[in-house]
């Protein structure tokens, strides 16, 4: 399981106990609601029960006969003749309940319940009232049950309602982690190439530190490429800190000079691919001004060099060149390697997007394209490709042209550079012994 499958699990198990104990509480809730509702009804209903009870006995005469509507009426006069409306409760109706205190109490007969209310009048008649609940039972219970299909209703629908807003509230949380999970594959990415290259020349510096003549000029020249390599590891772990930081990619406004910039790039890789056995060339290095970040430009070059030589035989040769005209400057890297299917190319520039197998060493994450794209279009360019299966590959940085500046920079020791006089050299070979073949014109 990846680690991606591993998050998702994760928040979705999160979802699910954010909408189960969302729904235990809106349960509650409305179980807390229900209650209430139900209890002042029925003090309600229990006090108008008392009222109706009380007007009935209070309007009573001498006269049974005509009672209030669900009411019974029971009278026993001084001399012991019980008097009953029609239809009261046999109980009732021959008086057994008049020995009940006075007061309201309860009487049940069968299915019916009653309430009663009996009361003795100052000239000792006793009165008696019962009113019939069955009417307000039948309401009770009409009203339970609507409280029940209502909260059920409601707890259904505040699950369905919960589980979605749940998911929705975790998303934030899957992009943050999907942002951290791509930040770690970036950075991992784009160190890994800088690191390669350090591992491969302090092995040479080893090499060549072990000899018993060493060539201190040499020896020079590779300390000082170290020196320069591990300055331009800074500038890309300063360029990931501050995107991470800032959340936003880095302005692209200092002018930088790509025939220098892949001077110093090209210098950089020649150890790696001296040891793997390729021929790397640098060509039109003349000066080329662009507008943006030059650890960003160095990063997007640094990845296309690496991906050509991951897909180049050993005994074969990457090319660098850069060209212009007086719109746009092209930065391209070509390969004589396992090719392309051209009708892939769209889906090559994709996140962890892998375009055939690779003969070089090491495992392709297929991250290096997808951030050359990256960087060309926040500089305002664009990535062109071209090739065919078994005939290697070309991939041009195509960026706009900026008018010359004083100050431009490109090499790994971010500093003023010199112009490039458009009469230096048009083509310089770093063959696999490690030497600087003579430069053609």
């Amino acid at each position: 399981m990846t680690t991606a499958d591993g998050e998702r699990r994760l928040l979705r198990r999160a979802s699910r106990l954010i909408a189960l104990q969302s729904a235990a509480g809106v349960t509650a809730v409305l179980a807390l609601t229900g209650i209430a509702v139900f209890t002042v009804d029925q003090r309600a209903a229990q006090a108008h029960q008392r009222s109706q009870l009380r007007m009935a006995v209070s309007e009573a005469d001498n006269d049974v006969t005509d009672p209030p509507a669900g009411v019974d009426l029971v009278l026993r006069r001084p001399g012991g003749r019980v008097v009953a409306s029609t239809g009261s409760p046999a109980a009732a109706a021959e008086g057994g309940l008049l020995t009940r205190g006075e007061g309201f109490s309860g009487y049940r007969n069968g299915p019916a319940n009653y309430r009663v209310l009996t009361e003795r009048r100052a000239d000792g008649t006793q009165i008696q009232a019962l009113l019939d609940l069955r009417p307000q039972d039948r309401e009770r219970d009409h009203l339970l049950t609507a409280l029940l299909l209502g909260g059920l209703a409601g707890i259904l629908g505040a699950t369905v309602l919960v589980g979605v807003l749940a998911r929705r509230a975790v998303r934030p949380l899957g992009d943050a982690l999907a942002l951290q999970r791509r930040f770690v594959a970036d950075a991992s990415h784009e160190l890994r190439a800088p690191l390669t290259v350090l591992h491969t020349r302090a092995q040479v510096l080893a090499h060549s530190a072990g000899r018993s003549e060493v060539d201190r000029t040499q020896l020079t020249e590779q300390l000082a490429g170290l020196v320069a390599d591990t300055r331009a590891l800074g500038e890309v772990v300063e360029d990931l800190l501050i995107a991470a930081e800032l959340g936003e990619r880095l302005p692209v406004s200092e002018p930088v000079d790509l025939g220098e910039l892949s001077r110093s790039v090209v210098t950089s890789f020649h150890a790696h691919a001296s040891q793997s056995g390729i021929d790397l060339r640098l060509a039109g290095a003349k000066q080329t001004v662009v507008a943006g970040s030059a650890a960003a430009l160095r990063r997007a070059l640094s990845a296309l060099i690496d991906n050509a030589l991951g897909h180049e035989r050993p005994g074969g040769r990457v090319l660098v060149s850069v060209t212009h005209d007086a719109d746009e400057a092209r930065l391209t890297v070509a390969d004589g390697g396992v090719g392309l299917d051209p009708r892939s190319t769209a889906g090559l520039f994709d996140r962890f997007a892998r375009g055939g197998n690779s003969p070089g060493p090491g495992r392709r994450f297929g991250l290096g394209l997808s951030l050359v794209r990256e960087v060309a279009v926040a500089h305002g360019g664009q990535v062109l490709v071209d090739g065919a299966e078994g005939q290697g590959a070309t991939f041009t940085l195509v960026l706009p042209v900026a008018s010359p500046s004083l100050e431009v920079r490109g090499g790994p020791a971010s500093r003023t550079s010199r112009p490039v006089s458009t009469s230096s050299r048009s083509c310089e070979t770093y063959s696999r012994d490690g030497d600087r073949d003579h430069p053609r014109t």
